[in-house]
């Protein structure tokens, strides 16, 4: 203790903590093991430091726990901690005793036997599910059974530990991994490095257990209350892998059956990961507006307090099957695959998709499809609110408006429009907000004659619903935005006598220079200038715009833009209305 790096008494080694605690648990909300490489070549740098002399100790961070309560089922007490913080620490450590004992089993099975007993299993008792000092999150239980399995053959220990068998938790997750790619990491080190002979070979095995079990330290930070647990978590790095809030949510939903490992395992496995896994990556933007939609004053600190008062009375079935509904809603928005009886309602949707709403609008739009879905909102006055949204996001969006402002408006409109849910009810709301602006007709003129709207996010979805708006069929192949008159002004070139080089750079940009045309034709027009690009718009575009742009405009110039300009934003203005 006098060579350790702090003064604590919560400064500890493994050996230590495994008197202090009889069992860790890696609760559900953590992620997979995830060291390689790097981390265990630092690892061994520590080790071979104090192999060497040059150190007594290595201290290798903080670990933080929280102590779980008793389990009634279990004879005689179990201290259980729950890990927030230090799982890949602890697991290495745990898994580099194991590789010791398989190595020195070869040599002395009762001194590999004994390793075990001490370290990595617990005693049996009645009511004792699993008996492996550390219990590994769902992920990695496969991978942390096969390693297992390496020695607990007949071959090897099976034998040996037949009094007390290793009892590991029940595979789940893939069987091979970053765990098992780090074990055979710890045993090729370990044959590398031991001498030639037996005898000696036993000593460095045996000095290197003591390096692992009492010379490589750590804080072991205990937590009072388990419900701080997630917060703490939230705020903490795991060598650069940032947790997320599903992680979060994972833990606070199965804590509520951590004591009962055979109903979390079959929870997990046939509820949860199927849930899990319909998010398709893109779990993080939900959980927030769920809540919103039950509590609209709440604040994103206050997320996992809010949710443990929605889902109070609930077990983890009845909270995955309470969100499922919402969950759907989300996903159509987000992902833009609806499959309601309404094909309107579905195109209605697929357009929120393609112009990328907002998240702030969120909870408004997954409220306003989860009531038309219940038959408790009218189909047509669903589809018109998600209109008017439509129509308002668009014309902001035009103008370049930042969604400022809007998580004010949406997080609670539902509520306060619930009992009139007309258009009329959303526009008095949105009106009655000063600081949001609702751009005029006026003002959508204006910024489709002047504003540069090329790089715009929504500039794609304007021509795509300007082709749709013409006579014919709209292929539903992705386009390239062609610059009719080219992007760059040369001087001399037939374009630098259509127009000056200041008006070019005013208009160039401009909505009404625009077209959709094929990647490959719009690599071949280029800089041709318009007579020759009128004739293959006419000839070679699969999309509507470019035909009907050449038969409409003979000449392509200011002032050709310009009446091109008010043909747009007036088409804008009635298909987006006020």
């Amino acid at each position: 203790m006098n060579n350790w790096i702090t003064d604590s008494q919560d400064e500890q080694c493994i050996e230590d903590l495994f008197r202090d605690a009889d069992q860790i648990h890696i609760p559900i909300f953590q992620r997979e093991y995830v060291w390689k490489q790097k981390e265990f070549d630092f690892l061994i740098h520590d080790i071979q430091l104090i192999k060497d002399s040059v150190e007594n100790s290595q201290f290798l961070g903080a670990v933080v726990a929280y102590e779980r309560p008793r389990d009634s089922s279990i004879v005689g007490r179990l201290r259980t901690l729950d890990i927030v913080d230090g799982q890949q620490r602890l697991l290495t450590l745990y898994i580099f005793i194991l590789a010791i004992a398989e190595r020195i089993h070869f040599y002395d099975k009762q001194a590999a036997s004994e390793i075990i007993q001490e370290f990595l299993l617990l005693p049996q008792r009645r009511g004792l599910t699993y008996n492996t000092r550390i219990i590994p999150s769902f992920k990695d239980r496969s991978q942390f059974r096969a390693i297992w399995d390496r020695i607990n053959t007949p071959e090897n220990l099976k034998e040996t530990l037949k009094d007390n068998p290793p009892k590991p938790p029940l595979p789940s997750g893939n069987t091979r991994g970053s765990l098992t790619k780090q074990y055979e990491r710890i045993i090729l080190w370990l044959k590398k490095m031991a001498p030639s002979e037996p005898q000696p070979v036993l000593d460095f095995l045996q000095e290197t257990l003591t390096i692992i079990t009492r010379d490589l330290t750590f804080v072991h930070l205990k937590l009072t209350d388990a419900v701080v647990a997630t917060k703490i978590f939230e705020r903490l790095n795991f060598r650069g892998v940032k947790v997320g809030i599903v992680d979060l949510v994972r833990n606070e939903i199965f804590s509520r059956i951590s004591q009962n490992p055979e109903k979390s395992f079959n929870t997990y496995e046939t509820e949860w990961r199927p849930f899990e896994a319909h998010f398709e990556d893109r779990e993080d933007g939900f959980f927030f507006p769920y809540t919103l939609i039950h509590n609209s004053s709440v604040k994103k600190s206050e997320l996992f307090s809010e949710l443990r008062i929605i889902w109070k009375d609930l077990d983890p079935t009845q909270i995955i099957n309470h969100m499922k509904p919402y969950q759907k809603a989300y996903l159509d928005v987000v992902l833009g695959n609806p499959s309601y009886h309404s094909d309107a309602l579905n195109r209605q949707i697929q357009n929120l998709n393609a112009i990328r709403i907002p998240s702030a609008t969120y909870p408004f739009v997954i409220k306003v499809i989860q009531e038309v879905e219940a038959k408790t909102l009218d189909l047509k006055k669903g589809i018109n609110l998600l209109q008017f949204l439509e129509s308002f996001l668009v014309r902001r969006a035009i103008l370049g408006f930042e969604p400022t402002g809007l998580h004010a408006i949406f997080k609670g409109v539902w509520h306060e429009i619930k009992l009139n849910p007309t258009v009329q009810a959303l526009k008095i709301e949105i009106q009655n907000r000063t600081t949001v602006q609702y751009p005029s007709n006026k003002e959508i003129v204006n910024a489709v004659k002047t504003r540069p709207l090329y790089k715009s996010r929504i500039t794609g979805y304007l021509l795509r619903e300007f082709d749709i708006s013409l006579e014919g069929d709209t292929p539903k192949e992705s386009f390239t935005i062609e610059h009719v008159m080219p992007n760059s002004w040369q001087e001399n070139d037939d374009w630098s006598k259509v127009i000056s080089k200041d008006k070019h750079a005013e208009l160039k940009d401009t909505l009404s220079n625009l077209i959709p045309l094929s990647g490959e034709l719009n690599k071949t027009v280029q800089r041709d200038n318009y007579s020759k690009k009128r004739i293959r718009f006419r000839k070679e575009s699969m999309f509507k715009t470019p035909r009907d742009f050449a038969e409409k405009w003979e000449n392509w110039d200011e002032k050709s833009i310009n009446e091109r300009a008010i043909i747009l934003s007036d088409w804008i203005n009635r298909r987006w209305k006020q």
